[in-house]
């Protein structure tokens, strides 16, 4: 993860980062759907509940046993590379890994949980520009070539949108939470249909 960003995210309330978690979840929900619906596995009901509840603490008392409760129903939903071959399997459990640590933020608190739940959601960006490009890691320039792409550059900006957003308010209502969903945006971050057919 990108310093600035990492120390953008240090900086905020822990309300702003369960707020901020919450958007970036949001927008791994439908890598999640687009596994669940492939594979007839899953529960997508469980994610979303995961990313209300992250907006909820950000407007009130945080919800520490319910999220540790989520975190047992997702351990169920949250799909193994083992047991799915597919392709999408890697793009939903990254999605699973956010939303994990962003709910064990809310039942313990240690706010290096935001930072790694950001770094998956750019992790699976990585692993979807890469697999669209057909590039080999090991190539010289391979860092350089993710970090120019539209959809790495896109992601990027949109955190930094947000923490800058979450930065300028110190209060939350359910209208502000709502701005900031508009400033979010919707649909996947990466477009699943550009990846090569296996």
């Amino acid at each position: 993860m990108a310093d600035d960003l990492e120390t953008l995210i240090y900086s905020l309330s822990d309300r702003q980062k369960a707020v901020f978690a919450g958007l970036v979840c949001e927008r791994l929900l439908p890598q999640y759907e687009t596994f669940c619906r492939a594979e007839n596995w899953g529960s997508p009901a469980v994610y979303e509940r995961g990313v209300e509840l992250l907006y909820n603490s950000g407007l009130g008392e945080f919800h520490a046993a319910e999220a540790a409760a989520l975190l047992e129903k997702l351990d169920f939903v949250t799909p193994g590379l083992q047991d799915f071959r597919g392709p999408l399997t890697a793009y939903a459990l990254d999605a699973c890994i956010s939303l994990h640590e962003a709910l064990q933020f809310l039942a313990d608190k240690q706010e290096s949980h935001i930072s790694h739940c950001a770094t998956a959601t750019l992790d699976s960006v990585e692993m979807f520009v890469q697999d669209y490009r057909q590039l080999n890691p090991d190539q010289r320039g391979f860092e350089a070539a993710v970090a120019a792409d539209p959809f790495m550059q896109a992601e990027v900006a949109r955190q930094h949108r947000l923490l800058d957003a979450l930065l300028s308010l110190h209060e939350f209502d359910a209208a502000s939470i709502h701005q900031l969903r508009r400033l979010n945006g919707s649909g996947s971050i990466v477009d699943l249909a550009r990846l090569p057919q296996s």
